[in-house]
C-alpha cells in the first residue's frame, strides 16, 4: 500500500491474492525480493503507478 500510496481496497486484495497464489503454485518463492518484484508486475498490469521516493 505504501509503495503505491493506496488505501485499503480492491487493488490491494488483487495484489495480495496474486502473490499468495503465485507462491502456492510455485511460480515464485516465498521470499521478499521475489514477492516484491511480482507485486510490481501485477500493479503495473493494473495500471498502478509507484509513488515517488523522496530523498
Amino acid at each position: 500500500m505504501e509503495t503505491f500510496d493506496l488505501k485499503p481496497g480492491k487493488e490491494v486484495g488483487i495484489i495480495k491474492n496474486a502473490i499468495r497464489e503465485a507462491i502456492l503454485d510455485g511460480e515464485i518463492r516465498n521470499e521478499y525480493d521475489e514477492a516484491f518484484a511480482f507485486m510490481l508486475k501485477i500493479a503495473n498490469d493494473l495500471g498502478l503507478v509507484r509513488k515517488e521516493i523522496k530523498s
